[in-house]
């Protein structure tokens, strides 16, 4: 297999899982620290990315 073509695999697959786990135990270890306000903001942080990321794919999709 060519350099070229285990890059290409990397970045579509490996790096994507390995971004999701970051940010899963990021998200866990901050609400585990945090007090209750701080959950607030975490949670409306975490809805409004998901709104976004979801107008985002609906726009791409159909553009």
């Amino acid at each position: 297999m060519s350099i070229d073509i285990i890059l290409k695999l990397m970045i579509k697959f490996i790096l994507p899982i390995v971004v999701f786990i970051a940010a899963v135990y990021g998200i866990s270890y901050f609400w585990n620290n945090s007090n209750s306000k701080g959950k607030k903001m975490i949670a409306l942080s975490l809805i409004i990315a998901f709104i976004i990321g979801i107008s985002l794919t609906i726009y791409l999709i159909f553009d």
